[in-house]
């Protein structure tokens, strides 16, 4: 048995191993003590035993300390103090996190505050009549239109040879070619008896600051100059909201990024002015039986007009537009069969499969300055056609605006 005395154990070292395994070899005191009598013919009682071994056990335990230098007392006690510095630090880590957070969500919510005033403010100069609800007839024919790049509150004038003007751009010239773009989708929708209209926004809808060149052609504050073009959008819908049923949508272009040169992180809660531009527009049109303000997807909006499945984004993260419907049908397990993009300022379309087209949309400012630079140009300009039920696109109208 394990307990038993070894040939080669002293007496000593037998009463030791016994009191350390007291629990592993299942033993009492008293059992412990006749062991050590049986070995050395002594007669002590159990309580002498125990007494002996506990002093001694305190005795190795004292010098196990005692051995111990100074230097690895102090190395131990750093590295404790290390170890509570960092979990402190961790404690502290979070807190900064939590609380930054908290920071950032209170300018979040304080910045939409005074967005949603100055917008009840818009909303409030202006006094309507509700249209009455248009009803659609199942089936029938749908229009569908989009326009790009207004670039809102650049102004320039682009000059030939002679002096003449090639194009010149500011917000007047902004809202007639609107105007005369509303008027031709009334028309156009008259001529069709097209009463449900698809109207998308591809982006760039004010100019932004990409870079220190464009801070010269920007007149006034890029906030109020987005607030300034909703305003006016709205008066656009509205009207044509007596004569269609309208889903509106919105896109975020590259150059409504807010990329202040100066600011810091959290200073605007969200990257683009284009949100705001759609926030605005929800708000006004929230009674209006004809006009819906649709959500997109971070700038993307997948949507049906009439069985066709459309989708529509500025296009600045194009690389490839033959490949761009398979990738987005890939990436998101849609079916696409047209894409609608604008961002390059000029009108192109091409098939890239049987019943898969892209469609590039002129912009409404025209040719600019980088434009003459790079010896580009291209009509303003927007895009309208009918879809009709297993059809797809007819009666294409070509835009060009003066």
């Amino acid at each position: 048995m394990k307990y038993l005395r070894l040939d080669d154990e002293s007496v000593k070292s037998y009463k030791i191993r016994l009191f350390d395994n007291k629990e592993l070899y299942d033993l009492k005191s008293q059992e412990i003590a006749d062991l050590i009598n049986k070995e050395s013919g002594d007669t002590y009682t159990e309580s002498t035993y125990r007494k002996w071994y506990r002093a001694y056990a305190e005795g190795v335990v004292d010098t196990k300390v005692n051995s111990i230098s100074d230097d690895e007392v102090l190395k131990a006690y750093d590295a404790q103090k290390r170890e509570v510095y960092k979990e402190r630090q961790k404690l502290r880590d979070e807190k900064s996190e939590y609380f930054a957070w908290l920071k950032e969500q209170s300018r979040e919510e304080l910045f939409y505050e005074r967005i949603d005033e100055s917008v009840l403010k818009l909303i409030g100069r202006k006094s309507r009549s509700l249209p009455s609800p248009i009803s659609i007839q199942e089936g029938s024919d749908e229009l569908f239109s989009a326009f790009a790049d207004a670039h809102y509150g650049c102004e320039f004038s682009i000059k030939g040879f002679n002096g003449e003007v090639l194009n010149e751009y500011n917000a007047d010239i902004f809202k007639r070619r609107m105007i005369e773009y509303r008027d031709e989708l009334i028309d156009f929708g008259s001529k069709h008896n097209v009463k449900k209209l698809s109207l998308t926004d591809l982006g760039d809808s004010v100019e932004g600051i990409l870079h220190i060149s464009q801070i010269k052609s920007l007149k006034g504050n890029i906030v109020d100059v987005i607030l300034d073009y909703a305003d006016f959008i709205e008066d656009i819908l509205f009207s044509l909201s007596t004569y269609f049923s309208i889903d509106f949508y919105t896109s975020e272009g590259n150059h409504s990024d807010l990329r202040l040169l100066t600011g810091k992180k959290g200073d605007f809660p969200h990257e683009n002015l284009e949100r705001i531009y759609t926030r605005t527009l929800k708000k006004a049109f929230r009674n209006n039986p004809n006009v819906n303000i649709c959500d997109s997807l971070d700038g993307l909006n997948y949507f049906s007009v009439n069985g066709y499945n459309f989708l529509t984004s500025h296009g600045n993260k194009e690389s490839n537009l033959k490949n761009s419907i398979k990738d987005y049908e890939d990436t998101y397990g849609i079916k696409v069969d047209y894409l609608v993009i604008g961002h390059l300022h000029c009108k192109n379309e091409f098939e890239v499969a049987r019943g898969k087209e892209v469609i590039q949309v002129r912009s409404i400012m025209g040719m600019n300055d980088y434009a003459k630079d790079i010896k580009k140009s291209s009509n303003s300009g927007a895009t309208m056609f009918v879809v009709r039920k297993d059809y797809g696109r007819k009666y294409i109208n070509d835009v060009k605006l003066t």
